[in-house]
């Protein structure tokens, strides 16, 4: 089973102060940790998950939490998400960056959310969408 951590202001990529690549860029430091809903979810899914596997006829379930680190086994959202407000988003609805218009992102920092599927299909819906934006922005001069 597999669950979603729900947005939260205390999960935040920001840069680093003082840690810096072979370019003298600054590195990206994320803060990420899962609480107490977390914690509720997965117990929940266990509960579930053990009342459907006893009506199937399973015996001796045993459930285990392996406590890893967030990140290790999903797909991780929200770290640059998109919205209307420079104030509280970093890209537009095109997947610009608000303040760097030759910027594009399309993978799943600019979704706070998913679902239980796959979100690679999104993706690549919002990668086409944002590649024909920009082309039509590059013809017009815009770009």
């Amino acid at each position: 089973m597999m669950g979603e951590t729900i947005p939260k202001e205390t999960n935040y990529v920001s840069l680093s102060a003082d840690q810096k690549d072979e370019w003298g860029m600054p590195l990206l430091k994320i803060s990420i940790d899962y609480d107490e809903n977390d914690d509720k979810m997965v117990k929940d899914y266990q509960e579930q998950l053990t009342e459907m596997f006893t009506k199937a006829g399973f015996y001796d379930i045993q459930t285990t939490d392996s406590k890893q680190a967030p990140g290790l086994d999903i797909h991780e959202m929200g770290g640059a998400r998109m919205g209307h407000d420079a104030k509280t988003s970093l890209l537009n609805k095109w997947n610009q960056l608000h303040h760097c218009k030759n910027v594009f992102v399309t993978d799943g920092s600019c979704m706070t959310s998913t679902s239980t599927q796959n979100p690679s299909l999104t993706y690549m819906a919002l990668t086409a969408r944002a590649a024909d934006y920009a082309m039509a922005e590059m013809k017009k001069g815009n770009l």
